[in-house]
């Protein structure tokens, strides 16, 4: 009886990992002339999203007490109020994702996308960036790369094209402006407010240029008409 009473202890998690031989001259060292390279931790269910995942998710999501961005606010934008669902969908996912205290506002996502693109899915003359939230290539590359800055939560099998995709293009701008907010509260030593983390967001944080008003001056005139 004393042994069934035991707590059982808990099971061990299994680590998968992928390898990939290579063949190397026979030494001492390595008689059998094989060696394993790019060892690194296979992604678990949950800690990254494909597509597949992106569409599932949002179909199924349960928007009973999710809050959405304002509406009818901005006028001058014909595709404003057009991602509202997926910017409420999102925004709650990833608040609860990653505890976020305090959560972000929807209406902060909103503001931001107008500011970058318009709400265009494909908005023209862009230099870098693409599609509805502007990720640039070098953003498209971290959200991606399992053993990156953003190695907690990662994205998978998606190119440049998909960028132009708002289904994909606005998680994956909810789930950059997260990480922003980590880099810039580590620039300023405590937590950022909304402006500091757009300007975050568009790498103007710290810039003593031109942009970074024109920049903030653009988001804000969306923000403050969301709020009103």
């Amino acid at each position: 009886m004393a042994a069934e009473n035991r707590k059982k202890k808990p099971l061990k998690k299994l680590t998968i990992v992928r390898e990939h031989p290579m063949h190397v001259p026979i030494s001492k060292k390595n008689p059998t002339g094989v060696t394993l390279r790019d060892r690194h931790i296979r992604r678990l269910k949950g800690t990254y999203l494909d597509k597949d995942e992106i569409a599932k998710i949002f179909r199924e999501y349960d928007r009973s007490k999710i809050v959405f961005p304002a509406k009818g606010k901005l006028e001058e934008y014909p595709n404003a109020d057009k991602y509202d669902e997926q910017i409420a969908v999102w925004t709650d996912y990833f608040n609860k994702k990653f505890r976020a205290e305090p959560p972000l506002d929807p209406d902060v996502v909103k503001a931001l996308l107008g500011s970058e693109s318009r709400f265009l899915p494909d908005p023209p003359r862009s230099k870098k960036g693409q599609g509805i939230s502007q990720i640039t290539p070098d953003t498209l590359e971290i959200l991606q790369d399992p053993e990156g800055e953003a190695k907690e939560f990662t994205f998978t099998k998606m190119n440049r094209k998909d960028l132009k995709d708002p289904d994909i293009a606005i998680p994956m701008a909810v789930r950059w402006l997260h990480r922003k907010r980590v880099t810039a509260q580590s620039k300023l030593g405590r937590a950022p407010n909304h402006q500091e983390l757009i300007l975050e967001y568009k790498g103007l944080l710290k810039s003593k240029t031109t942009y970074q008003n024109a920049a903030i001056k653009n988001y804000l005139g969306k923000y403050n008409d969301l709020k009103k």
